[in-house]
């Protein structure tokens, strides 16, 4: 999510790998947003197993909670018991529920909050370089006593899609509207649901977490508890 460039920045930052199981490869592109906001993750053979995790995760509001669950999920991941002890699936839904404790612990609010000073000093190169759109550009940026006085995960926030993959099966949870699509016998599978505001039960968790929908948009904090829908393969 974000303000709108008046034409799309093209360049593609790639990567590809592989592990004794898989070959991987992905892409990111900023598009018309005024900067990127989204990260991704594609960590193989996790504490040296056959257990590797590949997740997106699209920032809204800003890039801060985006980088910050980029940093932190595999670690939590690795950590977790039920992970060591090969319950994949009640792994990938305590740590989806752990990054969301994280961020409202003192620690997390600081390292959060580090983010957001990192985004601005990347926001006042934009507007030094572009005097053109200086004034565009500096409005939207995060006010600073903002930053002193809110947490930032308060007007920031991240959708988190995450495959996890061993030598037998693959587990997929998501949070948000962003998706997993399988392709197989070039026909394409969804394997998660979105949670979109204009489905009865979403809507209805919204407003039980204190939040509301305008124009087809989630408002307030309601944004940061976590649904996970597994699906096995």
């Amino acid at each position: 999510m974000g303000e709108f460039l008046s034409k799309p920045i093209k360049d593609k930052v790639s990567e590809d790998g592989e592990c004794n199981t898989l070959r991987y490869s992905s892409c990111g592109m900023q598009g018309w947003r005024k900067r990127m906001e989204d990260s991704h993750i594609s960590d193989v053979n996790i504490n040296n197993s056959n257990t590797s995790v590949f997740g997106v995760f699209d920032g809204h509001g800003g890039k801060e909670v985006a980088q910050w669950i980029k940093k932190k999920f595999t670690d939590e991941l690795s950590k977790n018991k039920n992970f060591k002890s090969g319950n994949y699936q009640k792994a990938l839904f305590e740590t989806f529920l752990r990054m969301d404790t994280l961020m409202q612990e003192p620690e997390g609010k600081k390292e959060l909050k580090e983010e957001a000073k990192k985004a601005k000093i990347e926001d006042e190169k934009i507007k030094k370089s572009n005097e053109k759109n200086k004034q565009e550009i500096f409005q939207s940026l995060f006010d600073p006593k903002a930053q002193e006085d809110c947490d930032v995960a308060m007007y920031t926030g991240c959708t988190a899609t995450v495959c996890m993959i061993d030598d037998k099966k693959a587990y997929f949870a998501n949070a948000g509207d962003s998706r997993i699509i399988v392709c197989k016998g070039g026909v394409a599978y969804a394997m998660t649901v979105d949670h979109k505001p204009d489905l009865d039960d979403e809507r209805t968790r919204i407003y039980k977490a204190d939040g509301w929908v305008a124009d087809g948009r989630v408002k307030g904090k309601s944004i940061y508890y976590l649904i996970i829908y597994l699906n096995l393969s």
